[in-house]
């Protein structure tokens, strides 16, 4: 039954929205678990292989949250390696981001030589819910997956534009020895 108004005066119903937040949180939830347990789709890698990929692990930074549209969450991970090509970092990406529509997500591993006092960063964009070990995307060529640091002791952070924030961590890159 509805409300009846006794007092002569408008009176407006409140409502709660269809969808709280803690209902859209426990259905990402959800679709994340389960597309991690589903076999993955063509051209992407096993899904076992991503969820090992985002569990943490030493020189590996894990980002878990949100994107800004809101309509997506998930995990970015990005595992380093200190022995690439001489003076130079390697990174490979990861990530299960799960939700609908556009997610517009971008990563940002930030890096400071604290040696030499270099520092840049490599991006990453997720434009919509996939789960990768970054082939094809976010890295387009081998080539991107180097970051030129020098040699010394290098620290990283990841970070996303859903407001996630991973590290720092400390890798040593390797000297050229050539």
């Amino acid at each position: 039954m509805g409300v009846v108004n006794t007092t002569g005066t408008t009176r407006r119903a409140i409502r709660r929205p269809t969808a709280t937040v803690t209902a859209t949180l426990a259905a990402t939830a959800v679709a994340l678990a389960a597309a991690l347990a589903a076999p993955a789709t063509a051209n992407a890698q096993d899904s076992s292989e991503a969820l090992v990929q985002l569990l943490p692990a030493p020189n590996r930074l894990v980002a878990w949250g949100g994107s800004p549209t809101g309509a997506c969450a998930g995990a970015v991970s990005t595992s380093l390696r200190g022995d690439g090509y001489p003076g130079s970092a390697s990174v490979s990406w990861a990530f299960a981001v799960v939700g609908v529509g556009p997610c517009a997500l971008t990563a940002t591993l930030s890096w400071r030589n604290l040696d030499t006092g270099t520092s840049g960063q490599k991006v990453a964009q997720i434009p919509h819910p996939r789960i990768s070990l970054g082939i094809p995307d976010p890295i387009a060529h081998p080539y991107d997956a180097i970051i030129p640091t020098g040699s010394g002791r290098v620290e990283y952070r990841l970070t996303t534009t859903g407001g996630a924030v991973a590290g720092p961590v400390v890798v040593d890159t390797v000297a050229y020895t050539g």
